[in-house]
């Protein structure tokens, strides 16, 4: 604080002061953290001490503790001011204290009082008023509060291979205090640099020197601040325990011809490998998937180069990845290697296609167009890329036929005789188990269909269910097709083992359309009788309801009559229809009639009068309400 020298003192000081405070109030002020630039004894321009002083001088209080403060002045300054300590109040950040939380201690003393302390930074001023009039501050300071550090809790190292050792802990509870938090590290004979943590990062530091190997240190945190110190429990470890691997690198994956259920596994090992024995962890999906798979840790819990996966599927390509640690489970796995991949060696087909036939109802000279067509085998069971598929028709006590096809459909002319047809696909292994179907002669009487049909929407799929014939059945044959007044009836299908009843269909199905559905079972000696049912994935209102028209008039009733909606427009099961019609001025009547009509007589109509028929609606799907009407119009009774 500057000192000027005094001059030019006239006789009556409490005059000067008076006046010159009056007018230079704001240039006597300025607030710091710990002090201000007060009030003096002295003439204007001329400071030389302050009025008085706050004790502590710099606090730090703990959150939720009482905190005393103590305003002292100086008597010369409650001299020349005409106060003492019963002028004294209190602000803290600008808004005064309530004088309740005061205690004058004497002339010269008084003492505020906050019980729970709960604000961070509060900035406390003592405070006169000058002569009685003019308020001015006195002192200053700055109240700092905050918590204590608490005990570092979890303290662990990690020894990153070819890196420095890195420790971290849990700090606890934030102390809203500059806490720094000092890492220390010894041997039996020898101490260490200290780490301190960076403000940004209080729970964790890297030591400046290489750890040794197989050396037993110490290490534990202190934590400290402006109330307290306090430090962590000591660990004594060997930094060989502690080490994080570098992850194996340059994976490679390559397939054995001699087995399709295996990958070979090959990778260097980190160069720590050479004073330390390793274990591994092996993970593996297929491409597309998101979940790994895990290789049991007991294969591979000794330091290798190679490993063998086994029980792979077919033709399937892998993504592999890998990461080690120390054998004995010491330590932290380190990080994955980089993927990598390999497609496993084809195996024959493990299942035969799906097998069906359709027969042309046209005959020629004793022959018949018969259209074979079977599915492409998915590719968990193809087990490789098909070739081509080889279909061969014997006929009943002769020679056969083969015939080698590169579709998945083909067409012959058969005999009006029984004929048993197989099929087998082929890749680069083998062939498949052959699927046999009986195309029966042209004379058979199929028999025996499913009983019990239904199909009923479900999670946004078309389930279809049956009761099974009480004879023993080989296969199902599900097809399906959309109806349509407009375009043909174009079936797809699906097959299915006989052991099953309830099923859904395979196939992309559009809302609002009906789909026709039969059931054939397939017996040795060839197909059951099919049955069909008609079923909608989701219903929805008729696009349009129909055109009415006045069949019969006669003095007390009409007949009404309308055609079937197309099958197009009924976008679900018609229930009812509903009539609507009054007389040019009376109340509205509404008849309701069953869908599988399309007419209707209106009786106990008044005779010489004008009806309206306001419309015929067809509502649709129960949920979904209502069509337009059909059209309005006038009758005569």
């Amino acid at each position: 604080m500057c000192v000027f020298e005094r001059k030019n003192i006239k006789n009556n000081v409490n005059y000067l002061l008076q006046e010159s405070l009056y007018k230079m109030l704001t240039l006597w002020t300025r607030v710091v953290q710990a002090a201000f630039i007060f009030l003096t004894t002295e003439s204007i321009g001329v400071l030389l001490d302050p009025c008085g002083h706050i004790s502590p001088e710099s606090p730090v209080v703990q959150l939720g503790s009482n905190f005393t403060a103590v305003c002292v002045l100086k008597e010369k300054c409650m001299d020349n001011f005409a106060v003492n300590a019963d002028n004294i109040f209190w602000k803290t950040n600008h808004a005064i204290v309530p004088k309740e939380q005061y205690t004058v201690i004497n002339r010269t003393a008084s003492s505020v009082t906050f019980r729970d302390v709960s604000s961070l930074n509060t900035q406390l001023t003592c405070n006169i008023y000058a002569f009685g009039q003019i308020e001015q501050n006195v002192y200053g300071i700055t109240i700092i509060s905050g918590l204590p550090p608490e005990k570092p809790k979890n303290l662990n190292c990690i020894v990153n291979e070819e890196k420095n050792m890195m420790c971290q802990w849990d700090p606890g509870r934030k102390t809203y205090l500059e806490t720094n938090y000092t890492l220390k590290s010894e041997w039996a004979t020898e101490k260490f640099a200290d780490c301190k943590a960076q403000r940004d990062t209080p729970n964790s530091c890297t030591l400046d020197y290489s750890p040794v190997y197989f050396v037993n240190i110490e290490v534990w945190v202190e934590a400290e601040n402006a109330l307290g110190n306090i430090t962590s429990d000591h660990i004594n470890f060997d930094p060989i325990d502690k080490v994080k691997p570098n992850p194996p690198h340059n994976l490679s994956v390559r397939s054995s011809e001699e087995l399709s259920s295996i990958l070979k596994l090959a990778w260097i090992n980190p160069s720590i490998k050479s004073f330390l024995r390793l274990k591994y962890s092996i993970q593996y999906r297929t491409k597309d998937a998101s979940t790994w798979s895990q290789i049991p840790p007991e294969d591979t819990s000794s330091t290798r180069s190679s490993f063998t996966v086994q029980d792979l599927k077919p033709f399937t390509e892998y993504v592999f990845r890998i990461r080690c640690m120390k054998e004995d489970g010491k330590g932290f796995w380190s990080d994955w290697s980089e993927e990598a991949s390999g497609i496993t060696y084809e195996a024959r087909p493990s299942k035969e296609p799906s097998f069906w036939y359709k027969i042309d109802p046209s005959h020629t000279h004793g022959y018949r167009p018969v259209k074979l067509i079977w599915k492409t085998l998915p590719p968990f069971e193809a087990n490789g890329k098909i070739l081509d598929y080889e279909v061969t028709l014997t006929r009943w006590k002769s020679h056969f036929q083969n015939y080698r096809v590169n579709d998945t459909k083909l067409t012959v002319n058969l005999t009006n005789d029984r004929y048993i047809a197989t099929l087998t696909a082929r890749n680069l292994v083998g062939r498949s188990d052959a699927s046999v179907l009986t195309i029966p002669a042209c004379d058979f009487r199929a028999v025996h269909p499913v009983m019990d049909l239904k199909a009923f929407p479900k999670d946004n799929k078309l389930w279809v269910e049956w009761t099974a014939p009480t004879e023993s059945v080989n296969k199902y044959i599900l097809e399906w097709c959309v109806l349509s007044d407009k375009s043909p009836c174009i079936p797809d299908w699906q097959q299915e083992d006989g052991t099953v009843h309830l099923t859904y269909l395979r196939g992309n199905l559009m809302e609002s359309k009906c789909y026709l559905i039969t059931v054939t079972p397939v017996y040795a000696d060839g197909p059951g009788s099919p049955e069909s049912v008609r079923a909608y994935l989701k219903q929805a209102a008729p696009s349009k309801g129909p055109t009415v028209r006045t069949k019969k008039v006669g003095k007390n009733e009409a007949v009404l009559e309308w055609d079937q909606l197309p099958v197009d427009v009924q976008n679900g099961f018609i229930r009812n229809y509903t009539i609507l019609y009054k007389t040019a001025f009376g109340n509205e009547t509404a008849v309701n009639v069953d869908s599988s009509h399309t007419e209707y007589t209106l009786s106990s109509l008044t005779s010489d009068t004008l009806y309206m028929a306001i419309g015929l609606y067809s509502p649709g799907a129960t949920e979904e309400g209502e069509s337009g009407t059909g059209g309005g119009y006038r009758m005569c009774s």
